[in-house]
């Protein structure tokens, strides 16, 4: 309840938990007998490395044992001091906070009185079936050999709870309400597009075949991260500890931000560290490798300084030739190595390139002769995404595409099954670790931030296998002297990196990072990651400001990065990309580089995200071909395909908090769809419908499956879901369904991370994904609270991009933001195409080499208008008035 009933302002509380009748909830307090069900879907980590390793040589490093969480624990402060000297100290209150959310969150998954149905049996074992609610959205997440609770209950024909005799090796019976056993059952098969669970249950007795459910946590994976955050911690200390105490933190951290000259090897790498007093001290008098200090904490002082232009080699032999200017700078400046051993941060807003950089980067390093190159990414598909533009260049031989046990055939790519490794013995179906010597062969292994823990738990890490190495060769031959060793591991590279805790990038850092041992002299691993930190950040249980900040996000707002004269929120806004002249030398090679040209969305598509979030930096080159859609009397006006469609339908709420959703809001967006698909001949596969409610998402799959739509027969293909299950992701059209319609509940809605009101991350997520078709449903009132989204409709009002005056009141979104984007629209717009032809021909030829036909002046026309208004003295005191209007 929101107040006492009797307060005049009592309402029911909308975010209420779905009611339980006790009965069935104290089943699951109860103490009970466990009968386990063993799964096969694991990999015995010991068994592995007794492979290549005698127990004698494996160091023993991953010991750390997890606290298990008690109660709430509070948030860190906000200004809490994340230092070398007190990261563990700083991330285990974090973590715990995390876990006890993770808890909370797990026990709302759990289901009461559902159905088990018997199936088809798998290899002589009886399968259940069993339908979870939100499995398609990963809420819960299951995997293959994942433990599911199950406690039977005894109900009467009429379905209450009924007390029955139960025998526990006794001949007296107790009477109880459910069986007084838990079947920890495994998972055995998914189906997520129809949230179904297949399992193994060992002992089960077929009698009343309803159960409570309940998901286990995912202790294994959780302690490997603690175990992780450890490692990283024991090693950063280690580099306070020696070659001598540093004393305070505040001490060490002021020493760190000296700016001292550093002597530098032909490699670019600084062979030198500063002493307890300040002064440089040689790596070679005993200091531990600082590869992890630098990757975590980079400063000014680890940087090298650029004192003249460089040129870029053009014909460095690339596999992908279309690369534009700033992505062939960030391979080339990666490659070279020559800002120092940083890492190096590639700033890709939506459709610039980031993947296609990545990939084009990976091949060129192991080009360069370096051995063993990680991919990581947060999700599956991502890393899906990355092998199969990989595979296009790599053999099954080279490429390794690294799945976890618990993913299923299905969910992996036809064409890349064959990059797989599938074990041949126990099940053919379960994805493993290949034998040592092919894993030591792949040139490239690509993975999850989350499966890469399994290289950890095998001990193919490179301070593993070094340390191995060494020792066996100490041991073998005690006279001799031990030859340099280089690292497995040559490079680590994070896509959407943004998206990723800093605790998730701890898993691929401790695989890369080098043993304290080797010397900062030889090579050192590269470490560089593409993201964008303005769209949806990691996914957490508790919300916590610090694991809601990925490490890419961190390390761009440091110094060393933040405050280069070359950085995104230094650069004057313009259509043209920023150019390094010799006049601004001496400086810092920038370890970073920011993409600017967008390959995805029409000008007026990307004009508000451009202005909004990215400093007016980004250059549209969208080159679409000639459709139906693009002469559709649905656009309103001058044919830019962007469209807000004023809503007020009332929203609801699902019965006992099941969640919001909008019906009209619903039947307006299938209608649409249905318009595009019949009339503008859009695909269905080519049309998104995205919402922030799931339960808004169900009711739209609902009704577009209907008999309503695709001549009776429903459009199955129209791809719906929820926000999140879009990012990284691109579609011909988009329809945001923003679903609340009562401004009441707005500040709920933003204090429990629900919605896209209030939401700088979700809002330019949601807006991004179209390339050619914008359309956005939504209460104009609703929308009015939050500043991001009064700049859409401002620009939509100002641009008669509206569907209908339907009351809104044009002075809420008076005075929006004008971009230069949005002026070099409205200018191209007045030039009539013809009369600029000539002109776009001569400078297409100039630019480019080559004649222009008539598509490439799409792109072109926008450059060129933009510099008839700058000569013209755009910007002036005319422009600035009609801002004002």
């Amino acid at each position: 309840m929101a107040s006492h009933p009797n307060s005049p302002h009592w309402e029911l509380d909308v975010y209420a938990t779905p009611f339980v009748p006790h009965a069935f909830k104290s089943v699951n307090n109860e103490h009970a007998t466990v009968i386990a069900t063993d799964t096969k879907h694991q990999v015995d980590f010991a068994a592995y490395t007794e492979t290549f390793a005698a127990r004698h040589f494996v160091p023993q490093r991953y010991n750390a044992t997890i606290p298990p969480p008690e109660g709430t624990v509070n948030h860190p402060p906000l200004d809490s001091d994340l230092s070398v000297s007190s990261y563990s100290e700083f991330w285990s209150p974090v973590y715990n906070v995390e876990l006890s959310a993770k808890l909370e969150e797990n026990d709302t998954y759990t289901l009461y009185n559902v159905p088990l149905v018997p199936t088809a049996s798998q290899e002589g074992h009886q399968l259940y079936r069993l339908l979870v609610p939100g499995l398609r959205e990963e809420t819960p997440f299951v995997e293959l050999g994942d433990t599911i609770q199950l406690r039977q209950l005894h109900l009467d024909p009429y379905g209450n709870l009924v007390q029955l005799p139960v025998y526990f090796g006794t001949q007296k019976p107790i009477f109880l309400t459910w069986g007084g056993v838990q079947y920890d059952a495994t998972v055995e098969d998914i189906n997520r597009a129809y949230e179904l669970v297949f399992i193994r249950v060992k002992g089960l007795v077929p009698q009343t075949m309803r159960f409570n459910v309940v998901f286990s946590m995912r202790r294994k994976l959780i302690s490997v991260q603690w175990a992780a955050l450890h490692l990283v911690s024991s090693e950063l200390l280690r580099i306070l500890a020696k070659p001598g105490p540093l004393g305070s933190r505040e001490v060490h951290e002021e020493l760190l931000q000296r700016t001292a000259s550093m002597t530098l090897t032909t490699s670019g790498h600084s062979n030198q560290t500063n002493g307890a007093n300040g002064e440089i001290q040689s790596q070679d008098d005993g200091a531990p490798n600082d590869w992890i200090r630098r990757m975590l904490f980079p400063v000014d002082s680890d940087g090298v300084i650029q004192e003249k232009l460089r040129t870029l080699p053009w014909k460095r032999g690339l596999f992908d030739p279309k690369l534009n200017y700033e992505q062939l700078s960030a391979v080339d400046c990666v490659c070279r190595s020559d800002y120092g051993v940083l890492p190096y941060l590639i700033s890709g807003p939506p459709g610039t390139g980031k993947t296609k950089t990545l990939v084009e980067l990976a091949m060129q390093l192991i080009k360069d002769q370096v051995d063993h190159v990680l991919i990581c990414a947060p999700s599956d598909a991502a890393a899906d995404t990355l092998a199969l533009r990989l595979s296009k260049h790599l053999k099954p031989s080279q490429l390794f595409r690294l799945n976890g046990p618990g993913r299923t055939v299905d969910e992996v790519p036809q064409a890349l099954r064959g990059f797989c490794y599938r074990t041949q013995d126990k099940d053919p179906n379960m994805y493993n670790l290949p034998p040592f010597p092919q894993l030591m062969k792949y040139l490239i292994v690509v993975t999850s931030t989350r499966d890469a823990s399994i290289l950890m738990n095998a001990k193919v890490t490179n301070s593993d296998l070094y340390t191995i190495e060494m020792s066996m060769l100490k041991t073998f031959h005690p006279e001799s002297q031990v030859p340099a060793i280089s690292l497995h591991w040559g490079a680590l590279l994070i896509d959407e990196a943004a998206q990723a805790t800093e605790l998730e990038s701890l898993f691929a850092l401790s695989i890369v990072m080098p043993p304290p041992s080797y010397p900062s002299t030889l090579p050192q691993p590269q470490f560089a990651m593409a993201g964008d930190e303005n769209q949806l950040g990691p996914r957490t249980a508790s919300k916590n400001p610090h694991l809601t900040t990925s490490l890419f996000a961190r390390l761009f707002a440091r110094p060393l990065y933040a405050n280069h004269p070359l950085s995104r929120s230094n650069l004057r806004p313009s259509t043209s990309p920023p150019v390094l002249t010799a006049a601004m030398l001496p400086m810092n090679y920038p370890a970073f580089e920011n993409l600017t040209r967008n390959y995805r969305s029409h000008p007026a598509i990307l004009s508000v995200s451009s202005s909004l979030f990215y400093n007016d930096t980004l250059i549209p080159e969208s080159q679409p071909a000639a459709h139906p859609l693009h002469t559709s009397p649905i656009w309103t006006h001058r044919n830019w395909p962007v469209k807000y469609i004023p809503h007020r339908g009332l929203d609801e709420i699902e019965r006992d908090g099941g969640g919001w959703y909008n019906v009209s809001e619903a039947r307006i967006a299938c209608n649409l769809a249905q318009y595009l698909f019949s009339s503008a001949q859009v695909p269905q596969a080519e049309i998104i419908i995205m919402s922030p409610f799931a339960a808004q998402v169900k009711l739209l799959r609902k009704e577009m499956r209907s008999a309503r739509y695709g001549n009776g027969s429903g459009l199955f293909g129209v791809n719906i879901g929820p926000l999140e299950a879009f990012q990284g992701l691109e579609s011909r059209v988009v329809i945001i369904c923003t679903t609340r319609a009562r401004p009441k509940f707005v500040k709920g809605d933003v204090e429990r991370g629900l919605g896209v009101v209030g939401m700088r991350q979700r809002m330019n997520m949601a807006i991004t994904r179209a390339k050619e078709g914008l359309f956005v449903i939504g209460n104009p009132e609703v929308l009015a609270m939050d500043e991001w989204w009064r700049e859409w409709v401002a620009f939509c009002l100002r641009n008669g991009l509206v569907s209908e005056d339907l009351g809104i009141h044009a002075q809420r979104f008076k005075g929006g933001k004008v971009g230069v984007l949005e002026k070099a629209l409205v200018i191209k717009e007045e030039k009539a195409r013809e009369e600029t032809a000539g002109r776009l021909r001569v400078l297409g030829g100039a630019v480019l080499g080559q004649g222009v036909d008539e598509d490439e002046m799409w792109a072109l026309g926008l450059r060129a208008a933009m510099e008839e208004w700058e000569e013209e003295g755009g910007g002036g005191e005319e422009d600035e008035e009609d801002e004002e209007n």
